[in-house]
């Protein structure tokens, strides 16, 4: 799915995920022995110093490894008593459907406002 059209929402990042030593293969073989896939992602953000209300909700989008579904989540802006805290908001993706793991992209829209510093860390997928 592609993000609301209207136009105060901009492209913000946009990234391939790799998983090193993944195989397709080993994939294929861990969905054939496998009932449960769970993968965790966290979004970690730092108002900019200036920054003294809370910034705008933003968009993810994280594409499945089927590539034709997404998973789409609201954030609140980031806003912390401490300019030079961080706060995190973990992602917890678990599901039946073995074919939608691991994620292979992520997006974020905002309404133009760049002013907070942010990042991903994402974690491995889990077959059981």
């Amino acid at each position: 799915q592609s993000p609301p059209s209207s136009p105060h929402y901009l492209r913000f990042l946009s990234l391939q995920l790799e998983y090193a030593g993944a195989s397709s293969v080993q994939l294929r073989f861990l969905r054939l022995h496998s009932r449960w896939a769970t993968q965790k992602i966290s979004y970690s953000c730092r108002p900019a110093p200036q920054q003294d209300q809370p910034q705008p909700e933003k968009e993810i989008r994280f594409l499945t490894d089927t590539r034709e579904q997404s998973y789409g989540a609201s954030l609140q802006g980031c806003m912390l008593d401490n300019d030079s805290s961080i706060t995190d908001t973990i992602f917890q993706f678990s599901t039946e459907d073995l074919s939608l793991l691991p994620l292979r992209d992520l997006a974020v829209f905002h309404n133009g406002d760049a002013s907070h510093q942010f990042g991903f860390t994402v974690g491995p997928v889990c077959f059981s």
